[in-house]
């Protein structure tokens, strides 16, 4: 289970960055995700001292108490090559779980699209996110995965993300 959540948290983080019409710079990236086939994690005080210095670390705060939504706020550097290409950056472990997106289609200051992970957690999901400016965005997107004996699992997630700066450090 543990897997589920890192997993889940990169294909969303690589989604969160725009693919379009966006600063080159640093950004800061705010995702909560809940899914209600999940089973609670642990209360953030629960968890063992190195389990939760690891996910503080990571930038991933939750709430007091168990079954919560998860929150992870990270930040991201975005070149100037890939806002100009318009392709959002690909995770580490988007490109292990071979996370490919599909049917991306932009309308308005709108983009949509599919996303397909054939690795070792199979997983499919939609998502939407809407522009603010260039400095500014917010969206959601739903995966779906199969979660061994448990089956189905659905997660939901929504994020924002804002321009801080020009350099990142």
């Amino acid at each position: 289970m543990r897997k589920l959540y890192p997993l889940a948290i990169a294909a969303g983080m690589a989604l969160a960055v725009p693919a379009h019409a966006m600063k080159p710079g640093l950004w800061e990236i705010t995702s909560q995700m809940s899914g209600g086939g999940m089973p609670a994690m642990p209360a953030m005080p629960a968890m063992p001292e190195a389990q939760r210095k690891q996910m503080e670390a990571m930038g991933i705060k939750m709430p007091g108490g168990a079954g919560g939504a998860m929150s992870v706020v990270v930040k991201h550097c975005v070149t100037k090559e890939q806002a100009e290409n318009r392709l959002p950056p690909q995770s580490p472990e988007d490109r292990r779980q071979r996370c490919e997106q599909k049917d991306v289609k932009i309308s308005g200051n709108t983009v949509s699209w599919k996303i397909e992970c054939s690795g070792d957690r199979k997983m499919s999901g939609t998502g939407t996110m809407t522009y603010q400016g260039e400095e500014s965005y917010k969206g959601e997107s739903t995966f779906n995965m199969e979660e061994g004996k448990r089956g189905p699992v659905t997660m939901k997630q929504s994020y924002s993300g804002k321009w801080l700066a020009a350099a990142c450090k």
